[in-house]
């Protein structure tokens, strides 16, 4: 095969976080700045964090064009391949984030490991969360191709190991092995299309991918539920053997090359190694990791090892920091990059997964638990949410298009299209959560079926909105050279707020339903109490019916508790994106 040529084909390599207000400066007059820091002065502190600062100087000094139309982009059988690869890894590796959605349950219960449930889902997204600045910043060091072939190994024996474990503990460490694999895989995709695709022209690529990762997420959860009621668990994860080890076969036989990094011997010379930031990858796991162990306590841990978990979160950010500014030769993460718009976009886009997870993971938990549906049933609900996201992304995608003529109008296009998604999921979100907090448990009402459907629509829909424009602003604001260390931690953002959303969730979830079986019991019924943190199903299976309305109940009014932080923050981030689109049309002209 040819070789991928990946050339920055719309953007200067020396392009940094504040171009667009260069760009602002060369189109706007003098007055008009003047107004601009006039109206900013009386501004809120939301609006100074949001608008950038201006870069006043010489106004004939040279600077990427944002208004400059773009030759069109043809891709060749080469990148088709290679997009082939990753799409199929991104799947696969969306589709073990939420696989174990409706599953988790069961595993545990399988193992007799009930109160070690949330670990099962947990384990794999801490550590793809926690392991994607290694890829982003690395690849660009060792190449991208080295990186992608290291992470679809680990993903596939992860989930190998996965289907041979033989209790919650191994299970969770073969999980977090995956999950070190496709954190690489994740953050590789979009960086691979990135180099090669012009801005204007990244929006429907953007909507394509979307859709996969989207819908892989909300196929997680029924395609688990048909495996556990048909072949067995352990054949949802070794399934995916073939094709990871397909994608790997492909990646291997094609080039992928890029301008700015190294080929050859000198990719892996020893002056070349030097520019890997170790010590920032260790310590920003050790971090991150501290960060989703406290989170996931639900009351069970020793003392002295919360205190060292606390110890460890404040020496690994401390460690960080002395790392990035007197230690690493090139940073893991510019945080020049992340001031500002980026800085804010990152933050809603974190804010944005936290609301998204919790319809994956909490809704089929409510169905299963609460109203008794079976896991194969669940699917038919959650299969409304899979198609509104595939629309959702292709509307998003379609309308971003239709103002492609430059990269200024593609970017103020896509963050007026996330923001009005945003505002949809939200809709979305609100009526699920009123619904899980007022419907009776084991209701055979159709109505409450239908708004529950309606709820999950509305939420696809926004949910497949957002994601092209906010990858398309990033990716413009950054440019070339800087769009893989800027993607990635944008992504690890999103990512920790998929973790932190689940982690959250359930540990108010865990701690409120002992609490409530506590109050509810008393120190009489203990073994009761045991039986049902240890095993959920004990409720439909043998719990006394004098108390079966009451613990169902009790689960419910748990469930809803869960949804309450999330829901909070997710108007918190509406607001923000609503000013942050405010900001971007009136800064970027075109």
């Amino acid at each position: 095969m040819p070789p991928i040529e990946l050339h920055e084909l719309s953007q200067s390599p020396k392009r940094k976080n504040h171009d667009l207000n260069t760009t602002t400066t060369i189109l706007t007059t003098p007055s008009s700045r003047d107004s601009n820091e006039s109206s900013r002065s009386n501004g809120s502190l939301i609006d100074d964090l949001i608008d950038e600062e201006e870069q006043v100087g010489d106004l004939s000094r040279p600077g990427p064009d944002l208004t400059a139309p773009i030759k069109p982009f043809i891709a060749d059988s080469n990148f088709k391949y290679t997009l082939t690869a990753v799409w199929v890894g991104n799947f696969l590796c969306a589709l073990d984030g939420t696989i174990v959605s409706t599953t988790m349950s069961n595993i545990a219960s399988d193992f007799g490991q009930s109160n070690l449930v949330s670990w099962i889902a947990v384990s794999y997204l801490l550590t793809s969360t926690a392991f994607q600045p290694l890829y982003g910043k690395t690849s660009d060091i060792l190449g991208r191709k080295t990186l992608l072939l290291i992470g679809q190994a680990l993903f596939g024996i992860g989930i190998f190991l996965s289907g041979i474990s033989t209790n919650v503990e191994t299970l969770s460490l073969s999980r977090a092995l995956s999950g070190i694999g496709g954190s690489g895989i994740f953050t590789l995709s979009s960086i691979v299309i990135s180099d090669v695709v012009p801005l204007t022209q990244r929006s429907m690529y953007a909507a394509y991918g979307t859709v996969i990762v989207n819908t892989s997420q909300m196929l997680g959860g029924p395609l688990g539920g048909f495996c556990i009621a048909t072949i067995g668990w352990r054949w949802m994860f070794l399934i995916q053997v073939p094709f990871i080890i397909g994608c790997m076969v492909i990646t291997y036989f094609c080039e992928i090359k890029v301008a700015h990094i190294p080929d050859g011997p000198e990719r892996f010379s020893k002056e070349n190694i030097k520019r890997i930031d170790f010590g920032g990858i260790l310590t920003s796991n050790l971090f991150v990791s501290s960060i989703i162990f406290l989170l996931s306590d639900n009351g069970g841990y020793p003392k002295p090892f919360e205190y060292f978990l606390y110890a460890l979160l404040i020496i690994s950010l401390v460690g960080y920091v002395i790392v990035e500014k007197y230690i690493a030769v090139e940073k893991l993460v510019d945080p020049q990059l992340m001031k500002g718009q980026i800085g804010v976009l990152g933050l809603v886009n974190g804010i944005n997964s936290l609301s998204f997870y919790l319809i994956l993971f909490i809704v089929p938990l409510y169905l299963q638990l609460i109203q008794h549906i079976t896991v194969t049933h669940i699917g038919f609900y959650t299969m409304f949410c899979v198609v509104s996201s595939a629309i959702g992304a292709m509307i998003g995608g379609s309308v971003i298009k239709r103002y492609n003529q430059t990269e200024a109008s593609t970017m103020k296009a896509g963050i007026s299209v996330s923001a009005i998604s945003f505002m949809i999921q939200t809709i979305g979100f609100s009526m699920l959560y009123m619904l899980s907090s007022l419907v009776n448990p084991v209701n055979e009402s159709l109505f409450w079926r239908i708004i529950m459907i309606l709820s999950l629509t509305i939420s696809g829909l926004g949910v497949g909105g957002f994601g092209p424009g906010v990858a398309l602003f990033i990716i413009g604001k950054s440019g070339a050279k800087d769009q893989a260390s800027t993607q990635t931690a944008v992504n690890v953002i999103k990512s920790l707020g998929n973790v932190l959303g689940l982690s959250l969730s359930l540990s108010v979830y865990n701690k409120e339903v002992q609490r409530k079986l506590w109050d509810f019991f008393g120190e009489g019924k203990k073994d009761i109490i045991d039986h049902l943190i240890k095993d959920s199903s004990y409720i439909f299976d043998e719990l006394d019916q004098q108390y079966f309305k009451d613990v169902l109940n009790i689960y419910r009014d748990s469930l809803s508790k869960s949804y309450q932080p999330i829901f909070i923050m997710t108007i918190f981030g509406l607001s923000i994106i609503y000013l942050l689109n405010r900001n971007v049309q009136k800064g970027l002209k075109l």
